[in-house]
């Protein structure tokens, strides 16, 4: 009897040249796509590239801005700040003083502050009091300033609420009639001054900024702030 053959299961063979041509072809997309988002990662974004940078002139209105000084004065320094900065804290507490000291009374130099309330929606309610105090009392701004910042709480938390701001104006600021300065919260003026300071300071990116003369400034008193005074009176010819 003959014996029975077994059958083995033999798959055809199957042309793979389609196969490699679409591996391959993904690999050279993937490439390519590679290519770009480096390209992409490697180009400085449009907000970075349009960002402000040491000695760039900023477009600034100084009506109805907080000042301290000589109207007069020959040189005119802004600071761009937020209530809720630590660092602009760190600023009013170590470098204003020095600038004081050697440029405001002196008659050398005014000061005009400015908002930007970018950090947190109570930065705003912080700029808002404090336009509100200089409506009523344009003297008593810096006692404001001063205040809030050294009683400033974590950048993190809500802190500057409407009555903390309010409890710290009536124990430490003078000349403020509180339920004057109340009703002026809700004045639309005022609330439209703190819009504007906002749309004014989108210029610059971080607070504090400075600027001497409308030119934006290094962080450095020494290396950088009063040197840039000095020039600015050197050309007016004041030095």
């Amino acid at each position: 009897m003959a014996k029975k053959k077994k059958t083995v299961y033999k798959p055809q063979k199957q042309n793979n040249k389609g196969f490699i041509i679409i591996i391959g072809a993904v690999f050279v997309l993937a490439a390519v796509l590679l290519f770009i988002i480096s390209n992409d990662n490697n180009k400085p974004s449009q907000d970075h590239a349009d960002s402000a940078q040491p000695g760039q002139e900023i477009e600034v209105s100084y009506e109805n801005q907080p000042t301290v000084g000589e109207e007069d004065a020959p040189v005119k320094l802004v600071e761009f700040f937020d209530f809720k900065c630590p660092h602009c804290a760190s600023f009013a507490q170590q470098v204003y003083p020095q600038i004081k000291a050697d440029f405001i009374d002196t008659g050398k130099a005014s000061m005009t502050f400015i908002n930007k309330p970018f950090l947190a929606p109570d930065s705003f309610t912080a700029a808002l009091v404090g336009e509100a105090v200089y409506e009523q009392n344009p003297d008593a701004f810096v006692q404001y300033y001063d205040t809030v910042l050294e009683n400033q709480g974590e950048m993190n938390e809500p802190w500057a609420t409407e009555e903390f701001l309010l409890d710290l104006v009536e124990k430490n600021v003078d000349g403020i009639d509180l339920d004057q300065l109340k009703k002026d919260l809700d004045n639309e003026t005022i609330n439209q001054r703190v819009e504007d300071d906002r749309d004014m300071s989108a210029q610059v990116e971080s607070t504090p900024t400075i600027l001497v003369n409308g030119k934006m400034v290094e962080l450095d008193y020494e290396g950088s702030i009063k040197p840039a005074i000095e020039k600015a009176l050197e050309e007016a010819g004041e030095q």
